[in-house]
This record gives structure tokens, sequence and C-alpha cells, in this order.
């Protein structure tokens, strides 16, 4: 289970007032007592990842979040990092455990999850200790399922499991990276930076996801740097049958590699794996038309800090400023955090996400779309400076 990467698992997240039963209910349905369950309202003070195997998803993530109705200080501070879960949540369990038939609260987050598009299913909790007006409930919130359990005395358990596998959505994320590219046997080519951007022993996570990828499908993969990519061409009795790159030394491949042989990279491999690839080059086309003075947003999935000026936030923001012709206000922002409003920015340039999960990148597209604002992808503006995205976007489009 803990093989699978994080962000390719399935998201479900629990929300509910506080001392509505959210861990107690995510410890019953993992069979461990991890979370901790007092009568105190307000236990869990932020967002708790843990690992659910289900027989018929798999292993998922499922989320405790803090309470949605406090309204304290540090409260609301605490329904904001419950807020940002949604952002990443692939399905939606609601508990409703008041007394009061109005449930308007519950009713508004279950809105805004509809709303993105997030399938619920509401959970009746509790029910040892007071009466819920089932079908009151049910007549207010009709698109969504209600299943009645108790955790005390561990009935209905089952009816839930079942809801999760029924209600689930089917595609959370694309079934491959790579796989559709290429054919059985097929010879692919890594070549990754000399500088490697990545702690010793360890590769980035596209490169580990898309190399598991190519071995999944049957395809040969060789790992080379730029260094050596010129040596290992002419120990091969023919050509590749696809190279991928990493953008920072995509100069140096493309001039090396033959032009009949296609080429792409990590980055917009991943661009297409997680997000949507039509609507980031798209957002490439307004490279061109920024000015000085104007607003770009470099957003990112990975907490990290830029050295030597090697990766690829740096590159991105020198290549803009120089396009531009200097003077454009670049921000950078990092993991979770992204502006609620972002209307005042010309572009946007986002990471490949490689940690995100997909409904977390695809939000992010949504709120650009909603804002107008346009969006890409740091592959995709690599090659667009380079005048090469016609080449790296022609395997994809052909075979696609």
């Amino acid at each position: 289970m803990q093989f699978t990467p994080q962000s390719n698992k399935m998201h479900i997240a629990v929300y509910g007032r506080r001392n509505s039963g959210k861990s107690s209910l995510i410890n019953a349905l993992t069979g461990k007592a991890t979370l901790l369950v007092s009568d105190e309202p307000g236990t869990t003070t932020e967002p708790i990842f843990q690992y659910l195997e289900t027989k018929k998803l798999g292993p998922t993530i499922i989320v405790d979040t803090p309470g949605i109705d406090d309204d304290t200080d540090q409260g609301l501070f605490r329904v904001q990092k419950t807020r940002e879960v949604m952002d990443l949540t692939d399905l939606g369990i609601m508990i409703f455990s008041e007394e009061s038939n109005d449930y308007k609260l519950e009713k508004e987050w279950v809105h805004e999850l509809t709303k993105r598009n997030i399938p619920v299913i509401g959970v009746i909790a509790k029910t040892d200790d007071h009466y819920v007006d089932i079908d009151s409930l049910k007549a207010a919130l009709k698109n969504i399922p209600i299943v009645k359990i108790s955790v005390k005395r561990n009935t209905n358990l089952g009816s839930l499991r079942h809801a999760i596998g029924e209600f689930a959505p089917a595609e959370f994320e694309r079934s491959s990276i790579v796989g559709d590219l290429v054919n059985y046997g097929d010879l692919v080519l890594m070549v990754m930076p000399e500088l490697i951007p990545a702690p010793k022993y360890r590769l980035v996570a596209s490169q580990q996801q898309i190399l598991r990828d190519l071995l999944d499908h049957h395809a040969i993969a060789l790992s080379v740097t730029e260094e050596e990519l010129p040596e290992l061409l002419t120990r091969l009795n023919g050509l590749p049958n696809l190279v991928i790159t990493d953008s920072q030394v995509f100069d140096k491949v493309n001039e090396i590699i033959p032009a009949n042989v296609p080429l792409t990279t990590f980055a917009i491999l991943m661009a297409r794996f997680k997000g949507d690839l039509d609507t980031f080059v798209a957002g490439a086309e307004v490279i061109s038309s920024l000015k000085p003075g104007d607003k770009v947003l470099l957003s990112e999935a990975c907490i990290h800090h830029p050295h030597n000026g090697e990766i690829d936030r740096v590159l991105v923001h020198a290549k803009l400023q120089e396009m531009a012709g200097g003077g454009l206000n670049i921000t950078t922002t990092v993991g979770p955090e992204f502006p609620d409003n972002i209307s005042e920015y010309k572009l946007i340039v986002h990471c490949g996400g490689c940690i995100f999960n997909r409904k977390q990148l695809m939000m992010r597209l949504m709120k650009s779309g909603e804002q107008g604002v346009p969006i890409t992808n740091y592959g995709i503006a690599f090659a667009y400076f380079r005048g090469i995205l016609p080449r790296v976007l022609e395997v994809l489009q052909v075979k696609a």
C-alpha cells in the first residue's frame, strides 16, 4: 500500500462539525485507533492523512478534518485549512450528527463540494445518542446518498464501505502517464541533468513515476545524463522509439536527438497526466504578450528553495523577465498555498504537480478558468521559450 505514491491514491475527506464523530468514523473504517478521540470539541486541529485499503478501490487516503463550525479566531484558521482539503478531495463524506433538522452549515459545505464536481456521501452518525429525521435530510439533499451508521455498535459500516465503492469517481486519475505512447519492447531513453535536482540516491517524483509506468508497459527504459547521451547513441544498434528529458537540459538534448525521434519532457508528460494539456498550451501563447508591470504567478507543489540557479523556478523567472523586457511583477507560491483571487495576474505558470493528486491541480485550472487567467506549465513554458513546443507536442497529439 505504501509503495503507491500518495499523489496517485484516491483522497476521501471526512467533513462535519466539531465532535461529530469524524475521527471515530475513520478509526472504524481503517480498523486502527490511530486518531485521538475525545468528548471535548475541537480535538482535531489540522487535517490528518490516514491510509485506507478498500476492496474495490485499493489503497486510498482518508483525511480527518477540523470542525466546520469553529468560529473562534484560531478556529477560523482551522476551518480555512479544512476548506483547502476540498482542493484535493476526490470523494467527500459529510457527517450529520446535530439534533437540529436544519443542517444549514452542512448543506453549505455539501453545496460547495458538489459545485466542485466532488461526489458526497452523507453519514448519520451518533445514532445511539439522539434521533435524526432522515427523511427530512434526504428531502433537503436530493443528490447525495445517506447512510445511517453506529460506530459504537459497529453497525452498518459495511453499507458505508459499499457506498464509498459505488460513488467514488471512476477516473480520479488518468490510467497511465506514458503507456499510450509506447509499444511492447520499445526502447525509451530517459535523459536526466548531470546535476540531478534530488537528494542522493533518489530521483524526483515525476522521473520515478514515469520509469515505473514504462516498466509496467514492458518498454525497455535506459537512463542517462546529457553528458553521456552522445556516447550511448553510438552504442545503440538503432534509434530509440522515444526520448524523455528534463527541462533543464532540453536545449542540449534537442540538438543531439535526430528530428525524426519523438522527444518530450517529464514535465509535459506530468502536465498531461495531472492536468489539461490543451489549457496549458493555450496559456503558453500568452507569454509573448507579457510586458513590464504585468503580474505573473509561479506556483509549485513542492516546498523547496532555489539553489545555484539550477531549478525550474529560477530559470522560468529569468526567462519570463527576459522575454518581457524586464519589469514583470513575479510572485511565487509553494505547497498548498494558492491565492483565492488570481484575477490580477496576466499568467500563471505551474510546476508539473507530481506530488499533487489530479483533483488538486485541476481545481487550480478550474479557478484560473473561472477568473479568466491563462495558466501554463513549467515544461511547456521551457519548450515555448526555445521554440520547440511543436516538436515535443507532436508525439502526444499523434498518439494520444
